[in-house]
């Protein structure tokens, strides 16, 4: 097994809201979840404005920390370049389907866990119509090939 770090930011009523709904049963709330992966890049959960707007609106921001990347160190990121880049797109599933609690198979032929520090939220937070995602440069890389292997798992890219 492999453990995805992942990184999620929210708006701190996020889940007091939560645990409010439904008459003490979760509710699944609005998710974004970014990916890059790639060139041994470390992607940090550092504050930038540009996500303010989802935060404000009470949109989880879930960051994940794939590999390919250099968050890790360098067997992190050797574990998905050249013939092994496929990780890195199994990875961003993996993490999709843990935020929408499918415990079904992983995205690719490797079992995976998601760690996340603050169990209290994460896991089944949301579902494949309340989720999006977004990469940038080789994170676009990400992006498509994650939605062309479960595309029924995003609302939108």
């Amino acid at each position: 097994k492999t453990d995805i770090p992942i990184s999620l930011v929210y708006h701190r009523d996020v889940l007091e809201e939560r645990s409010k709904n439904n008459n003490g049963t979760s509710s699944s709330i609005p998710t974004h979840l970014y990916g890059y992966g790639s060139y041994g890049a470390s992607i940090e959960a550092s504050f930038r404005s540009t996500r303010l707007p989802l935060l404000k609106r009470k949109v989880v921001y879930a960051l994940a920390h794939t590999r390919g990347g250099g968050e890790m160190g360098r067997p992190w990121y050797d574990e998905a370049k050249y013939l092994t880049k496929k990780n890195t797109f199994n990875d961003f599933v993996d993490v999709a389907r843990w935020l929408v609690g499918d415990d079904g198979a992983t995205g690719g032929g490797e079992d995976a866990d998601v760690n996340v520090e603050q169990p209290s939220i994460g896991k089944g937070i949301t579902i494949p119509s309340k989720l999006s995602c977004e990469g940038r440069s080789a994170g676009g890389l990400l992006v498509g090939a994650s939605l062309n292997q479960q595309p029924e798992l995003f609302r939108a890219a």
